[in-house]
């Protein structure tokens, strides 16, 4: 009788630890570059993810925009990178030819991931030669905020608290530059050599059908219309529609505090606009100026970095915290971005947040910039450039020549 026990006794401590065993909480290490209002709504999310998954435990490490890339390529290529981390989609294209992430056609589908939900121009950024490398958590491209009383003033703002354009957008900042009591009719971000100008310029080119700034590793820019994008910015500048030299916050507050009737900036300054105390504003995609609505835009997208030693397990949970956090992007919407999938934008709970839905259209019209490792130093190419211009060293078509010669060097490496 005593043995009988002792083996139920031994069973039993047995088949505990075995489902102790099978029980035990996975951790996927999850990298990404977010501060600010992001920050804390990343936080909430792996907060709500964790809680609701007893056996994932997402683990948050945050590194600082300038440093984050080069860490992120350096610890993946060394065999130390995270389970899951972050990547604008325009630098996905980057990490994929270098061998930095792997597919997810197969891996998605084992956890239950439906590509068909995705918004079809955001998942485009993400897939290469049919190849889907990421899973798109937003995109976040340049809108149109507006003072609501500062447009009255000027008689453009309609019934329905939507701006009056039915002239071109210039006619509508020369109307708010008389008519209203604005110091200026708009602001956007523009530091020299920051690349708030380079946002506005790639909008305003691919609105007049510009082809891709490179193909195939050539040069194939329309200089014709980079040039004709470039003099439309400098004739808003010229006529002070918008200052000069401003810092990214310095021009928001311009917004903020009533001394510009218009900002155009991303969506990811919604949250702030929202917390501004007597701040009554309202929000469009950018305005069509030319051809069709192509705007600059980016998205943050979660990859799986390459493994030498794949664990299958922590793989599922890293694809599992990715789809959750799409599958509620609503929480994400929070901090302003447009959520990546056409199920969320549907959702009430989405539908009914202030703003959001005065934007969300904006997603159809992101033009993504990728050039595969070649993009960001195109972007810093065209941006010195174009503060050359502005400082009146050169001409809109000399600063198309200048930024051409260094895009080619930069392709000839």
């Amino acid at each position: 009788m005593k043995k009988k026990i002792l083996f139920l006794v031994l069973a039993a401590v047995l088949v505990g630890f075995t489902s102790n065993a099978l029980a035990e909480t996975v951790t996927v290490e999850y990298w990404n570059l977010f501060g600010g209002g992001d920050a804390e709504f990343m936080d909430a999310i792996v907060e709500e993810f964790n809680a609701a998954h007893q056996n994932i435990e997402v683990d948050v490490t945050r590194l600082e925009w300038e440093e984050y890339y080069t860490k992120l390529k350096t610890a993946t290529a060394s065999g130390n990178g995270p389970d899951i981390a972050i990547s604008h989609v325009t630098r996905v294209k980057e990490l994929a030819d270098e061998g930095l992430i792997v597919s997810l056609n197969e891996l998605g589908k084992n956890v239950g991931i439906n590509w068909n939900e995705y918004n079809e121009n955001i998942l485009s950024g993400a897939e290469i030669d049919g190849q889907i490398y990421a899973v798109p958590l937003d995109t976040h491209p340049l809108v149109l905020y507006y003072n609501k009383e500062l447009l009255a003033e000027a008689d453009l703002l309609t019934e329905d608290g939507k701006p009056e354009m039915d002239g071109t957008f210039k006619d509508f900042l020369a109307k708010l530059k008389s008519d209203s009591s604005a110091k200026y009719p708009m602001t956007n971000w523009t530091k020299l050599t920051a690349e708030g100008h380079y946002r506005v310029w790639w909008s305003l080119y691919n609105q007049l059908g510009g082809s891709p700034v490179v193909t195939e590793g050539t040069l194939t820019l329309d200089k014709a219309k980079a040039v004709e994008a470039i003099e439309y910015m400098q004739d808003l500048y010229d006529k002070e529609y918008s200052p000069l030299h401003s810092e990214y916050m310095e021009n928001v507050n311009l917004f903020r505090n009533g001394e510009a009737a218009s900002l155009l900036t991303g969506v990811w300054i919604t949250g702030t606009l929202e917390a501004t105390e007597d701040l009554d504003f309202g929000v469009i995609p950018m305005p069509q100026i030319f051809d069709n609505r192509s705007v600059w835009g980016d998205s943050h997208t979660l990859v799986l970095p390459f493994a030498r030693n794949v664990d299958e397990t922590k793989r599922e949970a890293a694809l599992t915290f990715a789809k959750w956090a799409t599958d509620n992007g609503e929480l994400w919407a929070k901090a302003g971005h447009i959520p990546s999938k056409k199920t969320i934008t549907e959702k009430e709970s989405f539908r009914n947040m202030p703003y959001r839905m005065d934007y969300v259209k904006a997603a159809d019209y992101v033009t993504f910039d990728s050039a595969g490792s070649d993009t960001w130093g195109i972007r810093t190419e065209m941006t010195t450039a174009l503060s050359k211009v502005w400082n009146g060293q050169i001409t809109p078509a000399e600063a198309v020549e200048e930024a051409g010669q260094g895009i080619e060097r930069l392709l000839s490496r």
